[in-house]
């Protein structure tokens, strides 16, 4: 199954089955390499069916909309992580990559579900990087979102990319269709 560019498809968050966040994004380029997506601005995030398993709110229980230039995702299938393209200012300079951890993505439809996986690297324009969020994957373990071997793995995979080191993408001057509107959710 491919999806062609231009199309709008939903990526939706899961939790060991339970849905908790749909986002609808459009495609970009859908290959044998990479499924690259488009998150624009203004575009509407929503909850649910599930609500968010852990007790106390996601991160992004607000403001509802995203907020920016937008983010183009790529993501390679079967690997374990996307690198997403950000740019800022008035005049869309490019901003920088974040490599967010996650699983592989599923197809299903006119879906594709992931899940997050907390720990991220953000590598700047100059090429210097850090990671983020590690004492939050940390702190899940105890709280049951991951075990102690996941959390090793998540390490992993981003030291792997690290290792890899796919900076640049070749996508950083990439630039959004400007006839396309803002996204839906193709179906609830």
């Amino acid at each position: 199954m491919r999806w062609n560019p231009g199309e709008v498809v939903a990526w939706r968050q899961t939790w060991r089955g339970h849905e908790y966040l749909a986002v609808p994004v459009r495609v970009v380029e859908d290959s044998d390499g990479v499924l690259a997506v488009y998150w624009a601005e203004g575009t509407r995030y929503v909850f649910g069916p599930d609500d968010w398993p852990f007790g106390d709110e996601h991160p992004w229980s607000r403001p509802g909309r995203w907020r920016g230039h937008g983010v183009l995702a790529l993501m390679r299938p079967g690997a374990a992580y996307a690198i997403w393209h950000f740019w800022g200012g008035n005049d869309r300079q490019f901003a920088g990559w974040y490599v967010n951890m996650q699983e592989p993505f599923r197809r299903d439809g006119d879906s594709y579900f992931t899940q997050d996986q907390e720990l991220d690297i953000v590598v700047s324009p100059d090429l210097t990087w850090s990671w983020k969020d590690e004492q939050e994957l940390e702190d899940w373990v105890p709280r049951g979102r991951f075990t102690r071997d996941e959390a090793a793995e998540i390490r992993r995979v981003g030291e792997q990319v690290l290792a890899e080191w796919p900076f640049p993408t070749g996508w950083e001057d990439w630039e959004p269709d400007p006839t396309w509107p803002v996204p839906e959710l193709p179906h609830a």
